[in-house]
């Protein structure tokens, strides 16, 4: 494990959309949290499992799945990690939320929430 992920909070964020990344990313790096990426689902819960991260910011729509049909993955790979889902589909926060989630944020993305996710 890299000796940072050991001194400060960090987050993964696996979105195929850049601007998504870039957006949460820099807004966490400004609250002092770092952060990696992953583009697709297969890299996202291999770097889950290298870095045991506290939180996961976990698109839907995937190049190779859906992240709802992935959220009990991540929560037996990283049972205290809190995993945000996010989605331009407001509809499926319940079931995200009954699938493991622990909160929900719906795109277009605003700092509030990410806020909330983080406090």
């Amino acid at each position: 494990m890299n000796t940072t992920c050991l001194n400060k909070p960090f987050a993964l964020i696996i979105d195929d959309e850049l601007d998504t990344c870039l957006l949460i990313k820099l807004y966490l790096n400004k609250k002092g949290i770092e952060t990696y990426q992953a583009h697709s689902l297969r890299d996202g819960l291999a770097q889950a499992a290298l870095l045991s991260p506290r939180w996961v910011f976990l698109d839907n729509n995937l190049p190779d799945g859906l992240g709802l049909d992935n959220i009990s993955a991540f929560r037996a790979l990283l049972p205290e990690t809190q995993i945000v889902m996010i989605t331009a589909l407001g509809k499926t926060r319940d079931i995200a939320l009954e699938l493991g989630a622990n909160k929900f944020i719906e795109k277009p993305l605003s700092y509030a929430a990410i806020d909330v996710v983080i406090n």
